[in-house]
């Protein structure tokens, strides 16, 4: 009887244990990740990011922008490289303040609107991540992404944006959402100009999820 005590602990035992074992490793559902992972970022009321933009043009690859950015709810701070010059913007609210690279002095504009349709990817990192529909979503193993185990994904979506939709066809997305915080992380995107055919590549990386990051308008201001 006491054997048969002891067997059926020891069996019961190796099933929780396999049982945790599967848990542990079990890949979650493709397309209900990338959705959560682009939900939760699109909540997220702060982060930083970086955009790597690339173009090519006569067979010649060309990049097009480098810019980090800071996001705060509606308030937007950027600075790198943007088609060959120096940029570096404030966007708080409906109010953009550009800074020249030539003077360094601070312009202020109090339409952003347009801004924001020239310089839609750099001013709102998360338009290229507004999908239409997600189509089907294929796991591409597991990596890791600033120290961070992620689950990554391919998908061919379309696109919501209408302004990017205008310009390129043929997305194909990859995303690195952390396992911990199921949050896209990085994104890489690739398309095709509907003109030319000549491919784009888009990376964004994305860091402080969710931190407080304080931005204010510049002192001097013309």
């Amino acid at each position: 009887m006491k054997k048969r005590i002891l067997l059926g602990a020891i069996v019961l035992v190796i099933l929780l244990v396999a049982g945790g074992i599967f848990i542990f490793f079990r890949q979650p559902d493709p397309q209900q990740m990338a959705i959560l992972g682009l939900e939760n970022l699109g909540k997220a009321n702060s982060f930083s990011y970086s955009i790597l933009q690339q173009q090519s043009v006569d067979g010649q690859n060309r990049l097009l922008s480098r810019i980090t950015g800071h996001k705060s709810g509606e308030n937007i701070h950027i600075q790198g490289q943007l088609a060959g010059s120096e940029v570096e913007m404030i966007k708080i609210n409906d109010t953009l303040y550009n800074k020249d690279p030539f003077s360094k002095e601070w312009i202020r504009f109090n339409d952003v609107s347009i801004a924001q349709k020239v310089f839609l990817v750099e001013l709102d990192p998360l338009a290229t991540l507004q999908l239409k529909e997600i189509g089907e979503v294929m796991p591409n193993g597991n990596e890791e992404f600033n120290g961070k185990k992620c689950w990554v994904y391919t998908l061919k979506p379309s696109v919501q944006n209408q302004m990017i939709e205008r310009f390129w066809s043929d997305f194909e997305y990859k995303l690195f959402i952390t396992k911990t915080t199921k949050t896209v992380s990085k994104a890489e995107v690739k398309a095709k100009n509907k003109e030319t055919g000549e491919p784009m590549a888009i990376v964004l990386e994305f860091d402080d999820i969710g931190r407080k990051i304080s931005i204010q308008p510049p002192d001097d201001v013309r």
